[in-house]
């Protein structure tokens, strides 16, 4: 039943969300009441802005950032504060270090997706309409992508700015590179542009 629920949270598009809806009923109609009792466009990919880029339905950063930060949290305010402007100043060096070592414009996490996507978009079979949409067919169904509105019914293009796996495949269709369509934010550029500014170090309290 967790699994079904996660899928529900996962899904891009609301076809696919009713089905996951449906199949969670079937195994517990209450989990299903209890799940709904939540407002659903706090929890649910179908329904997140597409300005973000950002398909994160979990909590993972806040908890992360409370865990790194856990020492410090005991301390009194002020020595709280200077451990965490010590560990964010480091950070932010290691960060931007790290950035030198990428071998493409694009992040390593944003590449290790695009892969995953390639894999599948290369056994998918496609169909144009000899205009602007593309009918993309997989395992799990059939999608429409509009390349002059850069969009695919399945939403991840949108929702992420990496293109999904059924517009890849249109773009290896017309010869086009798909890495050039991943949005700018992704880039080294950006990251860069995150760590530009620095924190100043603070001395002591005598000072």
């Amino acid at each position: 039943m967790t699994k079904v629920l996660w899928w529900c949270a996962w899904n891009t598009y609301k076809e696919e969300l009713d089905d996951h809806l449906k199949t969670l009923g079937q195994l517990s109609e209450e989990a299903k009441d209890h799940l709904l009792h939540f407002p659903i466009q706090t929890w649910c990919r179908v329904f997140f802005d597409t300005i973000c880029k950002n398909n994160k339905v979990e909590n993972n950063l806040a908890e992360s950032f409370n865990s790194w930060i856990l020492e410090a949290r005991h301390k009194t305010i002020i020595d709280m504060l200077e451990d965490i402007i010590i560990k964010v100043m480091t950070k932010f060096v290691k960060n931007e270090d790290e950035l030198m070592t990428w071998n493409c414009d694009w992040s390593p996490t944003t590449i290790e997706m695009y892969n995953e996507f390639l894999k599948i978009a290369n056994v998918c079979e496609l169909n144009f309409n000899g205009d602007d949409e593309f009918e993309v067919s997989e395992e799990n169904g059939r999608h429409i992508v509009n390349l002059a509105a850069n969009k695919c019914t399945c939403r991840v293009w949108d929702l992420t700015g990496i293109p999904c796996l059924h517009s890849i495949k249109v773009f290896l269709y017309k010869n086009l590179d798909p890495l050039e369509e991943i949005h700018w934010w992704y880039s080294k550029e950006t990251y860069l542009l995150t760590y530009h500014c620095k924190l100043q170090p603070v001395p002591s309290q005598k000072f």
